[in-house]
């Protein structure tokens, strides 16, 4: 069995930059810092049964309610498990992104819900409240389709769990078993066409190929800039992204500190402060305090002050230069919307992944997705990182959303279900059930693997892997209770907050408001919105007076 020790030290946090929202219609997932390297043992076609295996005649109905997934993958994965427990039935119900969160909240409303597997990253309120199943209470058993401890299968580290920071009182309410990261996405015959050849690789060289490339008559940006977009899809991306270089000291202000709850000594007490390394506050180097952090926040101490601070200036000075570029009508544009600018040539870039690389020449030559008879011309597409915004108040070079995703989940039901679905979930993690997975990908016309498998005994196929393989990690910005993914879009993605800053930073962009009225009204929105957003996750603001202590829980 496992062994749990120290306390909370999870980067699975409850990210509400749902990724999921644009890697296409793919389930992939993002990458970790050291770079999944699948390992030599390949997905098996076909796998005798173990005795474990043969014994067991598992009954029961599994109902999977995904969003934006292929269907026709998650069906093949469906008749790969039901081929080897005929006892079970496996349906695939799949949803749109818009609207999700708002589908599965209601399911709960009624009572328990008939579905099982679900994405559950955007409903904190249900995580908090224990609605999902723990994966954790599952580790530790045999995996019949390998013949392992499940646990042993999995790469942790890639998934971003630090098993020797889990305490007995934590649990794991989604799984990400793959990596991706985000990068940007390039028309190259759209770059040639004005004189550049290279991709850029410092912010001002980007916003100089953006000029040359507007002058022409393109969108230099495809960029959504609906709500859904600005709080978690593409353009919030963004936001967070850059303010990172900007806050990377906030480490400094939340680690967890020797009398502290939070404390891992075997952790804590050699980490040393390194801006050179993209991975140096990384979870698994350094835990971080809750309470600390919104502590920070109340008393707005250092990058957690954002009015009047020079550094929340210059970010946001730059962060209007960047949206200057985006489509016409940029705050009613959709995904969708703005991924067909793109296909169809009339943008230059896009925020993609590198699923993109497998997924663009399929959408070529969809008709929906285009809304061009047979589809498009194909077209030269190439991919960079994040170019890194200059000055005297830049701390460090930009990073990128390099993480573990997926997210899913199971609703929690009865010991005999969850026995069930975890059963499930071990087939889709095996080396068989993930050739699955794979090959239907491959074989789909909606879907993509948008980066390496964060699962051990796997490798990919030769094309696959040869193509994740070109992209360099940066490093990595989410999962941090830092000022740029819990400030920058309003207050901890509660949404009031966010609904507030969405407003005002239209102004902003819109020029009705200037830098220094724009960062008051964030201000003032973070102090007006502590308070019940505190409550709602079930603290109170003299919680904070003692950070050094794991708030009580309460009813």
């Amino acid at each position: 069995m496992f062994k749990k020790k120290g306390l909370a030290l999870l980067l699975g946090i409850l990210m509400v930059s749902s990724l999921l929202a644009a890697c296409s219609k793919n389930n992939a997932a993002e990458s970790s810092p050291s770079g999944t390297t699948p390992s030599s043992s390949a997905p098996s076609e076909t796998a005798s049964e173990s005795p474990a295996e043969a014994a067991r005649e598992l009954k029961g109905t599994i109902n999977i309610s995904l969003p934006n997934a292929s269907s026709s993958v998650w069906n093949a994965v469906a008749s790969g498990y039901m081929a080897k427990n005929p006892g079970v039935k496996v349906t695939v119900d799949n949803k749109p992104m818009e609207g999700y969160k708002e589908w599965l909240t209601a399911q709960f409303a009624a009572g328990t819900p008939e579905v099982d597997m679900v994405v559950n990253n955007e409903v904190a309120a249900l995580v908090n409240e224990r609605k999902f199943m723990d994966y954790y209470a599952y580790f530790d058993k045999m995996n019949p389709y390998t013949g392992k401890i499940w646990v042993e299968s999995l790469d942790l580290g890639a998934m971003g769990i630090n098993l020797e920071g889990v305490s007995s009182e934590d649990f794991l309410a989604n799984l990400n078993f793959e990596s991706v990261q985000i990068v940007w996405v390039y028309n190259k015959e759209i770059f040639e066409k004005v004189g550049i050849t290279q991709a850029p690789k410092t912010f001002n060289e980007l916003i100089d190929a953006f000029e040359k490339i507007k002058a022409e008559g393109y969108t230099p940006l495809a960029l959504a800039g609906d709500s859904t977009s600005m709080w978690s899809g593409e353009a919030g991306w963004l936001v967070r992204i850059y303010a990172d270089q900007y806050l990377r000291d906030f480490i400094n202000v939340i680690r967890s500190q020797e009398q502290d709850y939070s404390y891992v000594p075997d952790i804590d007490s050699v980490w040393e402060y390194d801006l050179t390394d993209p991975y140096n506050d990384s979870n698994s180097n350094v835990t971080k305090n809750e309470m600390r952090h919104l502590k920070a926040i109340r008393d707005k101490e250092g990058p957690y002050q954002v009015e009047g601070n020079p550094k929340w200036v210059a970010y946001a000075d730059n962060l209007k230069r960047l949206f200057q570029y985006v489509p016409e009508g940029f705050f009613g544009v959709k995904a969708e919307q703005a991924y067909n600018l793109f296909l169809t040539g009339k943008a230059a870039t896009l925020m993609g992944t590198p699923g993109h690389y497998f997924q663009l020449p399929k959408d070529f030559a969809d008709e929906e997705k285009t809304g061009a008879q047979g589809g498009v011309k194909p077209f030269q597409y190439g991919f960079f990182n994040m170019p890194s915004m200059e000055g005297p108040e830049v701390m460090a070079p930009a990073r990128t959303i390099q993480i573990p995703i997926g997210f899913y989940g199971f609703v929690n039901k009865s010991a005999e279900q969850n026995e069930l679905n975890a059963d499930f979930m071990m087939y889709l993690t095996s080396p068989e059930g993930y050739g699955v997975y794979v090959k239907a990908i491959q074989e789909s016309d909606d879907a993509s693997l948008a980066g390496s498998p964060a699962l051990k005994d796997i490798t990919l196929p030769p094309e696959m892997a040869s193509a994740f393989a070109d992209f360099a990690p940066i490093g990595n910005t989410e999962g941090y209770w830092s000022p740029g993914n819990q400030l920058a879009r309003g207050l901890m993605d509660y949404q009031p907050s966010v609904q507030d800053w969405v407003g005002s930073v239209q102004r902003f962009f819109d020029g009705k408001l200037t830098t220094e009225q724009y960062l008051k009204e964030l201000q003032t929105n973070i102090d007006k919105y502590l308070e019940p957003a505190l409550k709602q996750a079930k603290k109170e603001l003299s919680d904070l007076d003692t950070p050094e202590r794991r708030p009580p829980e309460r009813q």
